[in-house]
């Protein structure tokens, strides 16, 4: 009996669907995103800096997520080329990004993920993106960026615009915890910078205060365990 009872609780742990901890930049945009850098044909760097004051505590990051809730235009694939995610603490905030990418790099500056994104997508659908290497990141000691390189990026389905935050009537100016810098297909060691913009990110991390699913979901899930457990007792007492 011991054994179905730990049975049971490990089914209870795989079947809590993975959620991001925390979500930068909702509300989004409404009617209206952005296909850099992982929407469309996007080459070269990208830079996103999200303010430390958006992070309640230290946190070890295991995967980004970025959502597609506002602009539908009939994509049925995910790009495909060879993304490189590195993350950083970084001095520099939403309203003091460089335009000089390496000046906005801190000294942690660690590869996270190096990969194609290709995959089948519907309007809605989620792109998540879990890390080969973790990245500790702690708010005291300063802002969380990102930065991507991308290569070899083609959209033969369509572009995916990504919701985002700050669109502020065209002026990509909206908020005060996100800023970028991009540089599509230039060759350039800068960009153009934009503070107060940015994609609306979901960061899962390692044991640190998630969102829980929706009480529902859980009654459904136990009453099935619950209904699972009857069923193998029975079959253990004949």
């Amino acid at each position: 009996m011991r054994k179905l009872l730990l049975f049971v609780a490990l089914c209870l742990v795989i079947a809590v669907p993975a959620f991001a901890d925390i979500v930068i930049g909702n509300p989004p945009d409404q009617g209206t995103g952005n296909c850099f850098p992982f929407g469309c044909a996007y080459t070269t760097n990208y830079q996103q800096v999200y303010s430390h004051t958006q992070f309640g505590g230290a946190i070890l990051i295991t995967g980004l997520e970025f959502f597609n809730t506002q602009v539908d235009n009939g994509a049925n694939m995910m790009n495909s080329g060879t993304w490189t995610i590195s993350l950083s603490t970084s001095a520099n905030n939403w309203n003091t990004l460089s335009s000089t990418f390496s000046q906005n790099l801190g000294g942690d500056n660690t590869q996270v993920f190096k990969g194609n994104l290709s995959q089948s997508w519907a309007f809605g659908d989620i792109l998540t993106i879990n890390l080969s290497t973790p990245f500790l990141y702690d708010p005291s000691k300063g802002n969380l960026l990102m930065t991507v390189d991308a290569e070899g990026t083609s959209d033969p389905a369509g572009g995916i615009y990504f919701d985002t935050n700050g669109y502020d009537n065209g002026n990509f100016d909206g908020n005060t915890f996100l800023g970028r810098v991009y540089c599509n297909g230039c060759g350039q060691t800068t960009g153009t910078v934009n503070n107060g913009y940015g994609l609306v990110t979901g960061f899962i991390t390692s044991g640190g205060g998630g969102q829980t699913p929706e009480p529902s979901s859980l009654l459904l899930m136990s009453t099935g365990l619950v209904g699972m457990v009857g069923f193998l007792r029975r079959k253990m007492n004949r």
